[in-house]
């Protein structure tokens, strides 16, 4: 019984730690508005259309679509695709900005994501706000790529709250695919699997000193 117990102790201390939630950005699907929030568990980031890294706000766009092209774009996208366009002139056409300050205030201790659609060799890019800089963006080497479905650390996390998406070149269009969060709060199953364990152990306690207590003494 103990060894049971002690189990599902372990089992509920492992998932608290190490557990990942994810949010995926393929639903829902169709015109967004400027703004959406995805919501996982009781974990929440709000994705922002954007027109390029300093315009104005633009409406986002959800894809489910099967194989890469799942995941969300803008509705700005000038060949149709209504993903996150590069501007024919090479400048960032359109953007998603990022807010993931409520993931920061929930206890996520680390954060992956993935990109989406870039079949004919497209390259994302991404960029965090200069430190101190007022309408400044910054992206260092290696925050960009043209693999999809592939999982990247956020760079720099837990020192910004902000992060922009871009393709990268003249032309260009890809999705942004999903999140993947560590958390170092227990999630409401993982309290729920540590409470049984808890109760579990108390009753065995009592048991054993119900046990004891009247065991016959041997002369």
């Amino acid at each position: 019984m103990h060894k049971t117990v002690l189990a599902i102790l372990l089992a509920a201390t492992a998932s608290a730690g190490q557990a990942a939630v994810e949010i995926d950005f393929n639903n829902p699907t169709g015109n967004l508005g400027p703004s959406h929030t995805y919501t996982s568990g009781s974990l929440s980031v709000t994705a922002n259309g954007q027109a390029g890294l300093f315009g104005g706000p633009t409406d986002l766009f959800g894809k489910n679509n099967g194989g890469d092209e799942n995941g969300v774009g803008t509705a700005i996208d000038p060949s149709g695709d209504n993903e996150i366009y590069g501007d024919p002139l090479g400048g960032p056409y359109s953007t998603i900005v990022l807010d993931v300050s409520d993931l920061l205030s929930g206890g996520v201790t680390a954060a992956q994501f993935f990109m989406g659609s870039t079949t004919n060799g497209e390259e994302w890019l991404v960029w965090t706000q200069c430190t101190g800089t007022p309408n400044c963006w910054i992206s260092e080497a290696g925050w960009s790529g043209t693999d999809e479905g592939i999982w990247h650390d956020l760079p720099e996390w837990g020192s910004h709250s902000l992060y922009a998406f871009t393709a990268g070149g003249a032309g260009q269009n890809v999705l942004l695919g999903g999140l993947s969060l560590t958390t170092s709060v227990p999630e409401p199953a993982t309290w729920a699997m540590m409470l049984l364990g808890f109760g579990a152990m108390g009753v065995a306690c009592r048991r054993r000193r119900r046990t004891t207590v009247t065991q016959p003494q041997v002369a």
